[in-house]
């Protein structure tokens, strides 16, 4: 059935002429609000020890590291946020706010951005900036969860699982209070969101999915077809000059590949089929912004936590870079960490 789909997929993305972005321009976001698990928030400042600058360096990438986002420390009181059953309300708009305006300053600096979360409603802030700056824009959600809840159908009332509601033309009308085009005026058409490795959602979100249209490969789907298939057809939903924004929630693989997570969920992605996604969005030439959200290096074992790490860093090497740099003093690093949390 598939027999030329090998050539189908070089046609659309595996073109030698393609001159892979060298500058790229890192901001941490360690925010952690958006869920109820603490460690998240050191995610970026834990990936930077463990070398992630230096493999980027010898990847041939050209590297200005922006530090971390400053986020306020006194925020306005939930009792004046206009949703009461979401957590964290205030919080979350004050560091998406700091963070849409961002965008377009490292963009303008650089060929592509790489958003250290934080958990992954920074992905509303990361994603609405990358439009204010590049309006003709397609977002490939990597995730077990679809993130797709209003403030009314949470079941948690945890705002990381909204942000693609925020984003999305079809949905706005539905967060009229928040007043979004004060400072996010670009909305994402659902017909340019992708999904792949879904396995975790909501009833309110399958019939979004459904009633949109919108293209979500879950992992039954990625275990029938295979990835590359997958990733064909997700390349042929998205339009073919569109800039491409990938958002890589780390539980989107298996959670015996990246067990510290805040919400892991059996039955994920291969390490290799991760890689296969970030290479095969890499490869279009149309990568131009990438957030990785939710490692947790305060959860698991010091087994757990180096095999998260390295994960995360080979999906963040694909993504950005065209040659493989080593990964050095990993383990080291890891044994500390687990010392110093075992020790609090």
């Amino acid at each position: 059935m598939f027999k030329n789909s090998a050539n189908t997929v070089i046609r659309n993305y595996a073109k030698t002429s393609i001159k892979v972005s060298k500058k790229l321009g890192i901001l941490g976001v360690p925010f952690s609000k958006g869920q109820g698990k603490t460690g998240v928030d050191l995610a970026p400042d834990f990936l930077r020890e463990n070398g992630l600058l230096t493999m980027l360096n010898k990847c041939n990438v050209s590297i200005s590291d922006y530090g971390n986002l400053k986020l306020e420390t006194h925020v306005t009181s939930e009792d004046n946020s206009p949703y009461k059953r979401i957590k964290n309300y205030a919080e979350f708009m004050a560091c998406n706010k700091a963070l849409i305006p961002r965008i377009s300053e490292v963009l303008n600096e650089n060929d592509m951005f790489l958003i250290l979360g934080g958990d992954h409603s920074i992905g509303f802030g990361s994603v609405a900036g990358h439009l204010l700056h590049t309006p003709n824009l397609s977002l490939v959600w990597v995730d077990a969860h679809a993130d797709l809840n209003l403030h009314s159908t949470s079941y948690s009332g945890n705002i990381h699982g909204m942000p693609v509601s925020l984003l999305l033309k079809e949905l706005r009308k539905y967060w009229l209070q928040a007043d979004l085009y004060q400072f996010a005026p670009k909305c994402l058409p659902a017909d340019q969101l992708v999904y792949i490795g879904l396995r975790d959602i909501d009833p309110f979100e399958d019939y979004i999915l459904n009633k949109l249209n919108i293209k979500a490969f879950s992992m039954d789907a990625i275990d029938r077809f295979g990835i590359s298939k997958i990733m064909e057809m997700s390349l042929d939903a998205l339009k073919p000059y569109n800039k491409i924004h990938l958002s890589f929630d780390i539980d989107a693989l298996d959670m015996y590949v990246a067990p510290s997570t805040g919400t892991p969920v059996r039955g994920g992605l291969t390490l290799t089929e991760g890689l296969y996604i970030t290479d095969a969005l890499r490869v279009t030439g149309r990568l131009q912004g990438i957030d990785v959200a939710e490692f947790n290096p305060a959860l698991g074992t010091g087994d757990d936590l180096e095999s998260t790490l390295n994960a995360t860093m080979r999906i963040i090497r694909k993504a950005c870079a065209d040659r493989e740099g080593k990964l050095t003093g990993i383990k080291e690093n890891v044994i500390n960490l687990s010392k110093e949390l075992n020790e609090k």
